[in-house]
């Protein structure tokens, strides 16, 4: 019998090299598909990071401008004034804390004071009563004025518990109210010291007015007095790290915190109204008279940490919104720009 042949020889060479270059060009797009869609997926998650992290920033700052004065004494906080009275230094960013009046301003803007990338950025400080503070009975003071008697006792860890350097109280009594710095704390009883030369100048025994010992009655005693902890916090931009500069939140003497990185531009204005001439004015840089206040236009403007694959630049976010001092009902949307 006569064998046919089979038609199973299977490829040729040239029908392999073909179908292999075929199989390769193939892989290659989809290799570049797929990473072009790495590349798109990182830069999504830079942009909504960078999102997120200012719009966080905003509202702690708006958070802390709306609750500017809350729980202050009508009649103000009186500071060191007259003879022997130095400048108050203002917290975190340093330099000269503003005040007029001989009292502190709910808030003491900053002008052009920290310059990131060529751009000279504001500063701003809000002053209002600790809402979780508890209320010290002053039992005693020291002729000198600067060591404190209270009737808790002072050194427990908890609420009731001050600490040297940190702890700022505002002693009220039917005499004004005045600020102390806690420089140290006894061991042996529920004393605080108030001594000369604290962090923020708060401190001056010296002065003529404004210390705890104008808190006194005309005969040279004390009338009762209480004492509750103060928050002055402090936000600025802080560009030790030219590449990453960060949003700084400084509270009192406390060590300041970054709130946000790569934030790169911090703007403040001001909405004014003069009781005495009955004129507005709006998106002012700075005052000399923070009592004429009424609200604070804020714009914060950041950047993602890294250059984006997909662009080769930085992804750039900004904020404004506008904030009504010490009236929390109304406050202008974000705006993205």
């Amino acid at each position: 019998m006569r064998r046919v042949a089979g038609d199973n020889a299977g490829f040729t060479l040239l029908e392999f090299t073909v179908a292999n270059a075929i199989t390769m060009v193939v892989l290659a797009g989809t290799f570049q598909l797929l990473n072009m869609a790495f590349k798109v997926n990182s830069s999504i998650g830079e942009v909504m990071s960078t999102q997120q992290n200012i719009r966080v920033a905003m509202n702690t700052i708006a958070r802390d401008i709306t609750m500017a004065g809350t729980g202050l004494p009508d009649g103000g906080i009186a500071i060191p004034n007259g003879a022997g009275a130095v400048a108050l230094t203002r917290p975190g960013a340093g330099g000269t804390l503003p005040t007029g009046d001989n009292v502190i301003p709910i808030l003491s803007p900053g002008n052009s004071v920290v310059t990131v990338a060529g751009t000279a950025t504001d500063v701003i400080t809000v002053v209002s009563i600790d809402q979780e503070s508890p209320a010290w009975t002053v039992t005693a003071v020291d002729p000198a004025g600067t060591q404190v008697s209270f009737a808790q006792d002072i050194r427990a860890v908890g609420t009731w518990q001050m600490a040297a350097d940190t702890t700022v109280l505002v002693f009220s009594s039917p005499n004004g109210a005045c600020f102390g710095v806690v420089t140290s704390v006894s061991a042996t009883a529920s004393q605080a010291n108030f001594a000369a030369a604290d962090v923020l100048n708060l401190n001056q025994p010296a002065a003529a007015a404004g210390n705890i010992k104008s808190l006194k009655n005309a005969d040279g005693t004390y009338p009762p007095m209480s004492a509750t902890r103060v928050n002055l916090i402090t936000y600025y931009l802080n560009n030790s790290n030219p590449a990453h500069p960060r949003l700084m939140r400084a509270v009192n003497a406390q060590t300041p915190q970054v709130t946000v990185e790569d934030v790169d531009n911090l703007q403040f204005s001001y909405d004014l109204f003069d009781f005495d001439t009955n004129v507005s004015t709006s998106n002012q840089p700075s005052t000399t008279s923070p009592n004429q206040i009424r609200s604070v236009n804020i714009q914060l403007n950041g950047r993602s940490p890294a250059i984006l694959s997909n662009t080769k630049d930085f992804y750039r976010f900004g904020l404004v919104s506008k904030v009504n001092i010490r009236n929390a009902t109304f406050r202008n949307r974000y705006e993205g720009t």
